[in-house]
């Protein structure tokens, strides 16, 4: 493949490197030791942050993240550099050298491996799926217990975040799914279990979806952009991507069963109060006006939304 090939769906606005400030830019060469003789910027995912694959004049090729520490979404960047500093070989790509802003003058700095390859499609019969389930399953093995120092309860990260059913339950809404609007108190009233059985020490990713995956030529998968110093039950991980499968044709019953070899919770109640939780996250937060930079985050958002009430459909078989 081209070094120029490989260009993913654009889902946020980054930086070009030539943008960046001379005494930035003047920094991160002195890093790699070499001058940047061409920067690709990668546009998937949803922060702003820089993001792009280099060409350095001794030839080598490395990818290159980073953000002001001044910036609100600087915490991700923070969370990542120290969670890809510890993955196991094989889990994730491989850090050639990392900053935080006291030793770059007030830059995170994250510099991988360079992945040729593509993003997986998580269609049903897709040898990507299979790749990625085998991803999936593998990083939840070799991060059990998890390597990372100082992970925080998965509880206490997103517990707040997956309540918006509750939220929108005390709102007038007019242009509610007509299924969810049915059925807007039950969902809130279960949309927190899910933290009862959420406890566990794997460390997880929490943010899987087929963007955060990139399908190596040799045929395997490797997860990227570890952006939350978190842990948990192993199932939750893939638990999340279920609504992805959906999204990339499976039915509801197909994406489960894609799953069934991985970790599940006991309760099967634990699983349903997940995807209630999810779908409330993703209903609420696609009302909210896009954060700078990252114009298309409602709309993916608006299609998680969608995919996780199909899976609610599934699992209460309420009508």
């Amino acid at each position: 493949m081209d070094f120029g090939e490989q260009r993913m769906t654009v889902t946020s606005v980054r930086p070009d490197w030539g943008s960046l400030h001379g005494d930035v830019r003047s920094y991160v060469e002195r890093r790699l030791a070499a001058r940047v003789v061409e920067a690709i910027p990668c546009g998937g995912g949803f922060t702003p942050g820089v993001a792009s694959r280099l060409r350095l004049n001794d030839g080598r090729r490395l990818f290159l993240k980073g953000m002001d520490a001044e910036h609100p979404f600087a915490s991700q960047y923070e969370d990542e550099v120290a969670v890809t500093s510890v993955l196991p070989e094989g889990v994730g790509p491989r850090v050639v050298w990392s900053a935080d802003p006291d030793e770059s003058g007030g830059w995170w700095w994250l510099c991988l491996e360079d992945i040729p390859g593509t993003v997986p499609v998580l269609a049903p019969g897709s040898a990507d799926t299979d790749m990625a389930l085998a991803a999936v399953e593998q990083a939840g093995k070799l991060l059990t217990p998890s390597p990372l120092d100082g992970a925080k309860p998965i509880a206490d990260l997103v517990g707040r975040w997956l309540t918006g059913w509750s939220t929108l339950s005390s709102q007038t809404l007019e242009d509610l799914d007509p299924w969810a609007a049915r059925h807007l108190e039950a969902l809130a009233a279960i949309e927190q279990d899910w933290q009862q059985g959420a406890a566990g020490s794997t460390l997880l990713h929490w943010d899987l979806r087929p963007d955060n995956m990139l399908r190596r030529e040799e045929g395997t998968v490797v997860i990227i952009d570890w952006s939350y110093q978190n842990q948990g039950a192993a199932w939750i991980d893939p638990a999340v991507l279920v609504p992805y499968l959906i999204l990339d044709g499976h039915t509801a019953a197909e994406a489960e069963a894609a799953v069934a070899h991985l970790p599940q919770p006991e309760n099967p109640q634990t699983l349903t109060a997940f995807a209630a939780g999810l779908g409330g996250y993703w209903e609420k937060s696609s009302r909210r006006p896009a954060p700078p930079g990252v114009p298309f985050l409602r709309a993916h958002q608006v299609r998680a939304a969608e995919a996780a009430r199909t899976w609610l459909r599934h699992r209460t078989g309420w009508e």
